[in-house]
């Protein structure tokens, strides 16, 4: 695989990860979609993890799809769907690798999977989002900022980007690039999308602090 960290193997095969799904995402889903044909929508759960959001998406009657490369993780997702009779496309599948069609989904959700590499396969990914959106479809993508505990700790490998995190939420979990508002948003706006919007969500874990940056974009409709 080109990007996995096989560190998220070992999570998703050693522990309970991320059974239900965040409440940004609910948000963002519900204020954009909930008055539409839900059936005729189609989402893609950008390294699905456990399939906390695969699970909520396809238990509110979206066209789901679903990839992580975590095998683990992924038969989890199954596993959960088929128990309760839910349906969506899920598969093993590295984030550079993906075989999808080109102006595809009406919508793709990233809760904090993408900020986990190198800055030029970060760009890669946003970058295939984009191929990958209708034109008007829309992007949801969740980052940790330079706030949170854990930044500027560990091994810095590039700008803004560590790994052995010594402590907080990110501490054993790989690579982890961290954002402001202004670098997401000129990323983002480089590559061609429209309508960017962030907001930043803080707050603390058992003394470590963590900040989302939640952004939101459009690939435009006329290009």
């Amino acid at each position: 695989m080109k990007s996995f960290d096989g560190v998220w193997e070992t999570i998703h095969a050693t522990q309970e990860w991320g059974k239900y799904p965040s409440e940004h995402v609910i948000r963002f889903v519900a204020r954009n979609y909930y008055n539409k044909i839900r059936k005729t929508i189609k989402i893609l759960d950008f390294c699905c993890g456990a399939g906390s959001h695969t699970w909520y998406l396809a238990r509110e009657g979206f066209d789901v799809y679903a990839f992580d490369g975590s095998e683990s993780a992924i038969k989890k997702v199954k596993d959960r769907l088929k128990s309760e009779k839910l349906e969506a496309d899920v598969k093993v599948c590295d984030a550079l690798e993906l075989d999808y069609r080109a102006d595809f989904f009406d919508c793709v959700i990233d809760n904090v999977s993408i900020y986990a590499n190198k800055h030029n396969d970060i760009v890669k990914m946003y970058e295939e989002i984009y191929r990958l959106l209708k034109p008007g479809g829309k992007i949801f993508t969740s980052l940790f900022s330079k706030n949170t505990s854990g930044y500027g700790m560990g091994v810095e490998i590039e700008k803004d980007t560590f790994t052995d995190i010594p402590y907080g939420n990110l501490a054993g979990r790989g690579i982890a690039h961290f954002y402001d508002e202004e670098e997401i948003t000129k990323l983002l706006n480089k590559i061609g999308y429209s309508d960017i919007g962030t907001e930043v969500l803080h707050y603390t874990d058992r003394g470590n602090v963590v900040e989302l940056i939640l952004a939101e974009a459009e690939r435009p409709r006329e290009e």
